[in-house]
């Protein structure tokens, strides 16, 4: 999996569908054949996520599988890119002042998983709004079940190849995690002429399972940052960041 980060000069303040837009752009670079893929599956191989700083603005791009680093890699870490033109925005170019490519690769995720004692206290800093789906409805509170029930599934999705869970490992998570402490407020995400309703804000868990079930829950996390969480990722909403104990929130 791979992290992609332009930053850009800020020059607006309403940047709230600047992920769809940069999605729409992005789609029209990319092969047909991938673009339909996109719109196909269920697990998106791909997030975006806008993030604004002072005076930047950052386009944040998860790449989940080989063929999304293949198809975009190119693409946006090309020496010759060096500027965004966005049609439909208040601001129609973005000037790209800076590029930063971190990668995960699952041998790293599964390192944590077997080697280290994870903290078993995490907090979730959801810096856009976040939402789940469930009978056919969006939910947008933070809910255990379906936070690692979304996580497993593009977790499969990605490294086994199907979105099929293991629902009496859920089972033991939801039992064994609890949500200690949150500060969320609603927020609505638009997507075109639509909305959907989200949360942002923090939310703190503990696992009182054994070290096994911590160090499993740690590295869903873990990978959460890269693949976010909830619906329309590929479009902005569901990203988060990680604070251990002892560290300091890095938004």
């Amino acid at each position: 999996m791979k992290k992609i980060i332009l930053t850009c000069q800020r020059k607006v303040d309403n940047y709230e569908r600047y992920a769809v837009y940069f999605h729409g752009w992005l789609m029209s670079k990319v092969s047909n054949e991938f673009a339909e893929e996109i719109h196909q599956t269920g697990v998106n191989p791909l997030n975006i996520t806008v993030r604004i700083s002072d005076d930047k603005i950052r386009f944040i791009i998860g790449l989940l599988t080989s063929r999304a680093i293949a198809e975009v890699e190119s693409i946006l870490l090309a020496p010759d890119f060096q500027n965004i033109e966005l049609k439909a925005t208040q601001q129609k170019n973005f000037t790209i002042l800076d590029k930063i490519a971190t990668e995960l690769t699952e041998t790293e995720l599964t390192k944590n998983f077997y080697l280290n004692d994870m903290d078993n206290i995490t907090s979730l800093n959801f810096y856009t709004p976040t939402a789940f789906k469930t009978q056919g409805e969006y939910y947008f509170l933070p809910d255990v079940r379906l936070l690692f029930q979304s996580l497993m599934k593009k977790y499969n999705a990605i490294f086994e190849g199907s979105e099929r869970i293991d629902v009496e490992l859920l089972d033991e998570i939801v039992k064994r995690v609890t949500i200690i402490n949150f500060r969320i407020s609603s927020r609505r995400y638009y997507i075109h002429r639509a909305y959907i309703n989200g949360f942002i804000g923090r939310v703190t868990l503990i696992c009182k399972g054994n070290q096994t079930l911590t160090n499993y829950v740690s590295m869903l996390l873990k990978f959460g940052e890269y693949s976010g969480v909830g619906v329309k990722t590929s479009l902005g909403m569901g990203a988060f960041e990680l604070t251990r104990k002892g560290e300091k929130t890095h938004g």
